[in-house]
């Protein structure tokens, strides 16, 4: 990601301002997942998330460094996992708790990758019906759309990334659930190596003939963005129409 803005034929504040909008995007995004999670595990009856200062949304609370790099470099990341202590867990069944507990992180990405979706129609409307006058008006209505644009990709993505079911990722999380407990030790155990994984398909997506990881987040993302694409160029048409 990095690498695509410093390669594109930007000039050097242009490249600044277009990092400073993705990281703003990046910070938020992992923050209202995380937050998610942290929330939803203490209304299933768990304070550790609390007890860690991991309900809010300071980045700074949820980022994890390898991960974030990865966001950076590749495109595809995650933040630091929100701990719960399981034994806490009585607002449903343990694993019932535990299920939305992984699945909170994921459902705030879909409904900001939305909310972001239908944003982008209503302002691009407003400005087609209210064109700039100006160089800095019309950068300004630029930079608003450029960063709901990365709203909304890359919560999409995240989303998508998010349900791979590799450690430490929310697929994996939710997946476990239907594992008994005296087998989940081990699959855990597997997790060190997750890191390996995500090296590897990144080297091979960078230096190979296929971006691998990059096709199979955008066969997950599919589902749930093909219902977006196809009402927002309606919409769009609709309200240029009425307004």
């Amino acid at each position: 990601m990095l690498y695509e803005i410093f390669r594109s034929n930007l000039t050097l504040p242009e490249k600044v301002i277009e990092l400073t909008l993705l990281v703003m995007v990046l910070a938020f995004t992992f923050s209202i997942h995380e937050f998610m999670h942290a929330w939803i595990a203490e209304r299933m009856g768990d304070d550790t998330p609390r007890r860690q200062g991991r309900i809010t949304m300071n980045p700074m609370a949820h980022i994890d460094p390898f991960g974030a790099i990865m966001m950076l470099l590749a495109g595809f990341g995650w933040a630091k996992p929100v701990q719960y202590n399981p034994n806490n867990l009585h607002k449903y069944s343990r694993r019932n708790c535990e299920r939305l507990i992984s699945l909170a992180g994921v459902t705030a990405n879909l409904i900001v990758a939305y909310v972001a979706s239908l944003l982008f129609v209503v302002v691009t409307v407003i400005f087609l019906k209210n064109p700039a006058d100006s160089d800095k008006g019309a950068m300004a209505q630029s930079l608003v759309l450029t960063f709901v644009y990365y709203l909304r990709e890359f919560n999409f993505m995240f989303l998508a990334f998010n349900l791979l079911p590799i450690p430490p990722l929310d697929g994996y999380r939710f997946i476990s659930t239907f594992i008994p407990y005296n087998k989940r030790k081990l699959f855990d155990s597997y997790s060190q190596y997750s890191y390996y994984i995500f090296l590897g398909l990144l080297l091979f997506g960078r230096f190979g003939s296929i971006d691998l990881l990059g096709k199979i987040v955008e066969i997950v993302e599919w589902p749930f963005r093909k219902p977006m694409n196809l009402l927002m160029e309606p919409l769009l048409r609709f309200l240029l129409k009425v307004f």
